[in-house]
């Protein structure tokens, strides 16, 4: 995660970082009224590499009053007579970037995305199902173990997540490469779509995309078909961004934001 991403000018790890401080900003801009956002939904941001911890958790108001600083931008943006004018925008900062490579500890990382999924079901019976967004690189690889037998853990633990379940449906887990090695596809329904086997393991550990979700999916410019699932190999910055939208956007029940 600590290579150059694409042609953006800053590493993988970087650019994930600016987008999801980007989609928190903007879940938290989407749900204002009044003087302060609507808690319609509940949102932490896990970093891992050997280390697992979590950066960020709240409501949209405890968010939304606690960023850890905002930086300056600059941002393109219409100056009303067909051009375009660069301006400074303030973007609120959550989640700074891991600035160390090291292992690739994801089963730790979903273990506390259970952990915090059962939580948020236990005491939300009627509320939406948590949705797991997964940015990486690679396979996982800790403890000094085969990276297939890290696989297999990993798989077996993502198999038991996406079969917990509330009054809404199951727990999703949706998934961003951001390794151009095996080419681009997007929302793949078969294994065979994929050639890398770092990308066909993080295909078996993606949920299915829910029929609630498709209209989310075309807003976001991403293709669904039958039996599709939520993953994207060889992400560029945009279907970043689009993936990480998509997966916040609703409950499979239309119930609100997770």
């Amino acid at each position: 995660m600590m290579e150059n991403y694409e042609n953006t000018g800053t590493t993988r790890t970087k650019y994930a970082t600016l987008a999801v401080n980007k989609v928190i900003d903007n879940i938290i801009q989407k749900n204002f009224d009044g003087d302060a956002p609507k808690n319609r939904c509940f949102i932490s941001v896990i970093g891992y590499n050997h280390n697992v911890r979590e950066l960020c958790s709240g409501w949209l108001k405890d968010l939304d009053a606690s960023p850890l600083r905002y930086e300056t931008l600059k941002k393109k943006q219409p100056d009303g007579v067909g051009g375009l004018v660069e301006v400074e925008v303030k973007q609120p900062v959550w989640v700074d970037p891991i600035d160390k490579d090291g292992a690739t500890n994801m089963l730790g990382a979903f273990q506390l995305a259970k952990e915090l999924a059962e939580k948020w079901m236990s005491d939300n019976v009627d509320g939406p199902a948590p949705v797991i967004i997964n940015i990486s690189d690679g396979v996982p690889y800790y403890d000094g173990k085969d990276p297939r037998e890290c696989m297999a853990e990993t798989v077996s633990l993502a198999n038991e997540i996406k079969n917990l379940s509330n009054n809404d449906g199951n727990v999703l887990i949706f998934n961003a490469q951001i390794d151009d090695a095996g080419g681009q596809v997007v929302f793949p329904s078969n294994r065979n779509e994929i050639s890398q086997e770092a990308a066909q393991f993080l295909f078996d550990i993606t949920s299915e995309v829910p029929d609630s979700y498709k209209a989310a999916a075309a807003k976001n410019e991403l293709p669904t078909k039958d039996g599709c699932r939520g993953c994207i190999f060889g992400a560029d910055s945009v279907q970043l961004i689009q993936l990480i939208d998509f997966g916040s956007s609703k409950g499979q029940g239309d119930k609100g934001l997770v």
